[in-house]
């Protein structure tokens, strides 16, 4: 009899401590803590609430409520995709994509689309723009201004992202990898510039070397006359010119006693 009452108490306390432990579970599954970079969404019995659970401490009902955590920091996605300019050469185009979540809306987002969001619908919204953009060009005038194309990406898919969902979006052309033979084409028509524009500097400077020698050929003519015309009219100033180029010396034969070309008078 004894030995019942104490298995008896035994399974009591055993009972006890059962409940003990399911109570600390359950009490510690009535919290959750949502951090600054998330927001939560609430579902009971697995239907998704409308309300958007902000950063902090808060309560659910154990076992009948989950929370789903969103991280609502910016999103950064790499891609690739393939398409065609104006004049019908192929591209197979590198890109990354930037963009924010609306953060009043998650709850709507993660209801209506889930968590692949971005596979859902961004990519096919990305495929559009690039595609549409691309034709807007040749191929040509995507290599000399690959920003304008970057920018009309950009600006379409801002406006045709849902903005009830996202937000600062920003777009970045990576690479852009032309068909073989186009991008040899283009490489020959830069070389072909390059020599073109060394030919055109040549010509340049032999026509200025040209203007250059004209010049100092018209200067020279112009002294010229200058002093031929001074000379003309005074002629003693071919005396002076030779004193300014004699040396001091006299010659060493002479014809005659007279002292040569300089009259003193």
């Amino acid at each position: 009899m004894s030995q019942f009452r104490d298995d008896k108490q035994t399974g009591r306390y055993i009972l006890w401590g059962v409940l003990a432990v399911l109570a600390l579970i359950v009490f510690f599954s009535s919290f959750y803590t949502i951090r600054s970079t998330e927001r939560g969404v609430l579902a009971t019995f697995g239907k998704m609430s409308d309300e958007v659970v902000s950063d902090g401490l808060h309560f659910k009902v154990p076992f009948i409520q989950t929370i789903k955590k969103v991280n609502i920091q910016q999103k950064k996605f790499d891609g690739k995709e393939n398409s065609y300019t104006r004049d019908v050469q192929t591209s197979e185009v590198e890109y990354t994509i930037n963009y924010e979540l609306v953060r009043e809306n998650v709850s709507r987002l993660m209801k209506n689309v889930g968590d692949d969001y971005h596979n859902r619908i961004v990519v096919p919204f990305i495929r559009s723009a690039m595609k549409e953009s691309f034709g807007n060009f040749a191929a040509t005038e995507i290599v000399e201004n690959r920003d304008a194309v970057r920018r009309e990406i950009e600006r379409t898919l801002r406006h045709t992202l849902d903005s009830n969902y996202f937000m600062n979006v920003q777009f970045q052309l990576v690479n852009i990898d032309f068909d073989d033979d186009f991008e040899n084409a283009i490489k020959e028509k830069q070389v072909a510039e390059q020599n073109a524009l060394k030919a055109k500097n040549v010509t340049i400077q032999v026509e200025e070397q040209a203007k250059q020698t004209k010049i100092k050929a018209e200067a020279d003519a112009e002294a010229m006359r200058i002093k031929a015309n001074a000379l003309e009219r005074n002629p003693k100033l071919v005396n002076y010119e030779a004193v300014q180029k004699w040396d001091g010396k006299l010659p060493e034969y002479m014809l005659g006693n007279s002292v040569p070309f300089i009259d003193l008078k």
